[in-house]
């Protein structure tokens, strides 16, 4: 993932590679280096991203109490999930869909899918903001009402925002979606500003500021050309394509956020909402290796359909191979940073509060290079349209975790839910790779 002026001798390296020749006729051929100069521009957007998340996390810490927090953790989990679904019938559909089509009919299906994104997006806005209003009445939380309709409207307009990024990246202009988030993170920054200005830092406050940043803007970008392009063709056959799709991912991908985030909830329900504020204060540590993997995926994703779409085996597994290499190394190096500055964390960033995050990192640590792994694996088999394999795999790893939580949870109290996660994402990892090798030795 380094600037394009230095992938050829990243790939010619025998250091790296001990086959320069190997690596260099690969990039001649399959223009590597812009990949490689598109995925530094997506880096530097997920860098960021994590920046700004980071210090949003980082300001709740100081300022909010620790349940406060643990609250806010919860409600952002429940943000990804929305995402997450919407991914999976539209983002990741749309990708396969678009594969090998003529410019104008690619804008067609992009404008379609764009109709039928807005239609879900406020579905599950109204969906989960209710939820949300609900729970906080019967938790006792203040201000449920305004918190469910900032709630809701964060969902939305995150979910417009994010189709945006995605159209940026399904046509290789990384740049216009790194520009799309500066606008975004400069809004936001000025939102929480205000907020802390007058004394306003609550909650509902915050998701109404986040909601604020994405429609300031969308409306900066201007109205899309794919969006005139969605009244021609037939719509309902380009839904129908995603749906055949999505339906297969949807529920994979439900269970999945259940697997990768059921912890949060489960812990608080154990242990209370002081354990989530701990789990999630020890993890914003480690975002930036999740937001590395998410740049990679976002750049890596419509090549892979491209060479599936090509038949080009060999080039999938070489790409695959070097996004291996990458994301581990660069995870390695990011957590032993972070191990030798943790003193100094646990002063100047985490404060007295979280003293039990500090014990987390390295089991953080080990998951997000295992997931980094794992997620390369899943990216392929998108590409080659297992989605089937994947609900089956989805199912199996949320039996596994509920069963992984109830053991270790009681043995290690917090530090059971990220061994939890831990020894089911590996499980994930031998079940996806395993399928990929199988598949492709038929």
């Amino acid at each position: 993932m380094e600037a394009a002026s230095e992938g050829g001798e990243i790939f010619r390296h025998p250091a790296v590679t001990g086959v320069g020749a190997f690596y260099g006729d690969f990039m001649s051929k399959y223009r590597l280096p812009k990949m490689l100069s598109q995925a530094a521009v997506s880096v530097l957007d997920q860098a960021w991203l994590s920046a700004l998340n980071f210090m949003l996390g980082l300001a709740l810490i100081r300022l909010a109490t620790k349940d406060a927090y643990g609250v806010y953790a919860q409600l952002f989990a429940a943000g990804l999930f929305a995402t997450s679904v919407l991914e999976s019938v539209v983002l990741n559909p749309l990708v396969n869909l678009v594969s090998g089509r003529n410019r104008e009919d690619e804008t067609t299906v992009i404008g379609h899918m764009d109709r039928y994104q807005r239609r879900l997006g406020s579905v599950v806005a109204l969906v989960l903001g209710a939820a949300c209003a609900g729970i906080a009445v019967h938790t006792a939380q203040p201000h449920p009402l305004t918190l469910g309709i900032a709630f809701a409207a964060f969902i939305k307009a995150n979910a417009s925002r994010e189709y945006a990024r995605s159209i940026a990246f399904i046509e290789f202009q990384p740049e216009r979606v790194l520009r799309i988030d500066v606008a975004y993170g400069a809004a936001l920054i000025l939102g929480v500003g205000t907020l802390a200005w007058f004394g306003l830092w609550r909650i509902d406050g915050i998701f109404a500021v986040l909601a604020l940043a994405n429609l300031v803007t969308l409306s900066i970008e201007g109205r899309p050309a794919y969006r005139m392009a969605g009244a021609l063709g037939n719509y309902h056959e380009t839904v129908r394509q995603a749906w055949k799709r999505g339906r297969l991912g949807l529920p994979g991908t439900i269970l999945a956020w259940i697997v990768n985030y059921s912890y949060l909830y489960l812990a608080a329900a154990w242990l209370g909402a002081s354990a989530s504020a701990d789990l999630n204060a020890s993890r914003l540590l480690l975002m930036p290796i999740s937001l590395s993997v998410v740049a990679w995926s976002r750049v890596a994703r419509p090549r892979i359909g491209r060479l599936v779409g090509e038949s080009r085996q060999m080039q999938l597994d070489r790409l695959l191979g070097f996004s291996l290499l990458a994301l581990l190394l660069s995870t390695a190096l990011y957590v032993v940073a972070l191990w030798f500055a943790l003193p100094w964390l646990q002063v100047h960033v985490l404060g007295g509060k979280y003293d039990n995050a500090g014990p987390l990192l390295l089991l953080w640590g080990i998951y997000f290079a295992v997931n980094a792994a794992r997620w390369v694996g899943t990216a392929a088999l998108m590409g080659k349209d297992r989605y089937g394999f994947m609900l089956v795999e989805s199912v199996v790893c949320f039996i596994a975790m509920f069963v992984a939580l109830a053991v270790a949870v009681p043995l290690y109290g917090v530090s059971g839910a990220v061994i939890a996660l831990i020894a089911v994402e590996g499980l994930s990892l031998a079940m996806t790779w395993g399928i990929y090798w199988y598949a492709r030795s038929k």
